[in-house]
């Protein structure tokens, strides 16, 4: 099997992107352009697990005014879809094979699994505007702390509210008006409105892990965070520099229902052989394991051979032994992974759970589901440019999450970044 970047979601079983028109598209009308010129400011909000389909199920009256003055379409992502690594490639406009951040597989060096971590090994959108000179603060959009910005600093101030969007929120409403806040225990003040402003909400990724992508709850959870969107909205209007401002929403990943567990399933499996071990991160497999399985997300497993099971002959029989399993719905091999952009740290093999089915320990009550992400699934994500310097109605041409970082330094008119594989989408901004 050989996936291709821009195959891979009609490979997910999915519309292709480009050749899909979502229902909530169809019915976000334009509006008057706004100014033409190159904003003073660009406010990124990125809200974790915002599935495309969400918006759907409530009526989201300032994603709708924004979208009247930009674009509003869907981006593909990046695999695996987990949030550390995405939100890598969204801060540097780079694919996991190039910024280096994986999650949930084995290390061989350390001979231990590995969960999330926030290593980077290419420059950020922040490091990049705190090298043009620009500022910039950063609402808990965590994968650039300490990588152009930090608790203290004000010109390119990193904070960490407790709670959830609506506390980041009060955050950055402090934040526009010039107000001290919290900074790492130490009450810090913007000397001026950033010229980049993130703000992070994890609302979306908690509330649909926990109650899977149908909870009749997520229409109102949707309802209130575009109400906290239209605050800062709002905010740039009575601090003055709303038509100087640019606005981006998007996300890291989309988000898959599942009710039923196959983790045990998996790793009991006959034909996979002998010495087969499921691995938490942090901890080492058994010296005898010779099939080791991280999972991840609710929705993938990374599989790593080691052993007798690494040489070529048994590696085709697991494969084929995975792939001939109804519970999976695609098993991903080197290439796929290359392919995919990936990155090397990653496993021999990762499976992806067929519906109903995911990878999750606790198996949800009877009737009930949780939500999951890591698969080729969930890279559909929405993505809103609006405001100052943004064509108002015009469409995007395949556009990608690792093309935000570079079109975010387009608009503030610095360098590109040095380790960008995206591109600026020019077709969206004037000049």
């Amino acid at each position: 099997m050989n996936i291709s970047r821009r195959g891979l979601l009609a490979g997910a079983g999915a519309a292709v992107v480009a050749a899909s028109v979502p229902a909530w598209l169809l019915s976000r009308g334009t509006g008057a352009g706004p100014q033409t010129g190159r904003p003073e400011h660009v406010i990124l909000v990125d809200w974790d697990g915002f599935d495309p389909d969400y918006l759907d199920l409530a009526p989201t009256p300032n994603i709708d005014a924004l979208a009247g003055r930009g674009s509003l379409s869907v981006a593909d992502g990046v695999y695996p879809t987990i949030s550390n690594p995405a939100r890598a490639s969204m801060s540097t406009g780079a694919y996991p094979e190039k910024h280096g951040n994986a999650a949930y597989y084995f290390d061989e060096e350390t001979g231990k699994a590995v969960g999330e971590t926030r290593f980077l090994a290419a420059e950020t959108i922040s490091e990049a505007l705190a090298a043009g000179g620009k500022t910039t603060a950063a609402v808990q959009w965590y994968m650039v702390q300490d990588h152009g910005a930090s608790y203290g600093d004000p010109e390119h101030l990193y904070v960490r509210p407790d709670g959830l969007f609506e506390q980041r929120v009060d955050a950055a409403v402090e934040i526009l008006n010039l107000r001290p806040v919290d900074s790492g225990g130490e009450m810090t003040t913007v000397p001026k409105i950033p010229d980049f402003l993130a703000v992070y909400g994890p609302d979306l990724d908690a509330f649909g892990h926990e109650e899977g992508a149908e909870s009749p709850n997520m229409g109102p959870l949707l309802a209130e965070l575009d109400r906290q969107l239209g605050r800062i909205v709002r905010t740039t209007k009575e601090v003055g520099v709303y038509e100087r401002t640019a606005f981006i929403l998007t996300s890291d990943h989309g988000m898959t229902s599942w009710e039923r567990s196959f983790v045990e399933g998996l790793a009991a499996t006959p034909d996979l052989g002998r010495g087969v071990e499921i691995v938490p991160p942090g901890r080492a497999p058994s010296p005898e394991t010779e099939v080791i399985l991280v999972k991840s997300a609710g929705l993938i497993m990374d599989v790593t051979l080691r052993g007798r099971a690494a040489t070529p002959e048994r590696r085709a029989d697991v494969q084929r032994a995975l792939e001939e399993l109804p519970q999976i719905s695609r098993v991903l091999d080197a290439g796929d992974l290359d392919d995919l952009g990936a990155g090397e740290k990653i496993g021999d093999f990762v499976v992806e759970a067929r519906a109903p089915w995911g990878f999750g320990f606790a198996e949800p009550e009877e009737g009930a589901s949780r939500g999951g992400h890591g698969s080729t699934r969930e890279m559909r994500v929405p993505l809103l440019i609006s405001g100052s310097g943004v064509k108002a109605g015009a469409v995007p041409e395949n556009a990608r999450l690792v093309d935000v970082a570079p079109t975010i330094a387009a608009l503030l008119g610095i360098r590109p970044l040095a380790d960008a594989q995206g591109r600026v989408l020019d077709e969206l901004l004037y000049g």
